[in-house]
């Protein structure tokens, strides 16, 4: 008579098996996304660390606000060969365009640092008032911070729109009276990675 016989797995076949299972269960966390949400830290800072990224975000704001107007205001000094009238035109256009950029980055910043969307004016109109009567280029420099993605972001647009203002101005102020063009209205856009253009106001870090 045949007998059925049995055999136990060897302490390897079942360290093999352990393996398998194991590799199996990750491919169903992978495929899952589980995963990826486990193995991505999320850091959430404290009082501290977000009244810090606050501060210099509005720093960077403002100190590319303060360069561009110097410039401009620089260039406007010169002896230029255009007519006072457009001289002015021009140089005023360029520095409400730069206040209007800064009021955008300031809004801007608003969202990104959470602040309720109906305080995002008050928030930049503050801003602007505290730096206007202590600007960046007249304080001591802080220690060094850095900021947040979304943050450098905001600073960064903001820097490069207002360098291409300040640009502008300067090689229209530079120019010769025939090739010089009348300022006409133009549309800044937001610093906001994300915001659309909106229309820039006739003219009055």
């Amino acid at each position: 008579m045949s007998r059925l016989v049995l055999r136990a797995p060897g302490r390897g076949g079942i360290a093999a098996a352990v393996v398998v299972a194991a590799v199996l269960a990750l491919l169903v966390l992978s495929a899952t996304g589980v995963l990826a949400r486990v193995s991505a830290a999320t850091t959430i800072a404290n009082d501290a660390q977000l009244a810090a990224q606050r501060a210099a975000a509005e720093r960077g704001v403002e100190r590319g606000y303060e360069a561009n107007v110097d410039q401009v205001r620089k260039v406007r000094a010169l002896k230029l060969p255009l007519p006072a009238a457009q001289v002015d035109a021009i140089a005023n256009k360029a520095l409400t365009d730069l206040a209007t950029l800064r009021h955008s980055a300031f809004v801007s910043l608003s969202g990104a640092l959470g602040l309720p969307s109906d305080e995002s004016e008050r928030y930049a109109t503050a801003a602007e008032r505290r730096f206007d009567a202590a600007p960046v280029a007249s304080a001591p420099s802080p220690s060094p911070v850095l900021l947040a993605p979304r943050l450098f972001q905001i600073v960064s647009r903001m820097d490069d729109l207002a360098g291409q203002i300040s640009d502008k101005a300067t090689r229209d102020l530079t120019a010769s009276p025939s090739a010089t063009p009348a300022p006409s209205p133009t549309v800044a856009p937001s610093p906001s990675p994300t915001a659309r253009p909106s229309p820039t106001p006739s003219p009055s870090r």
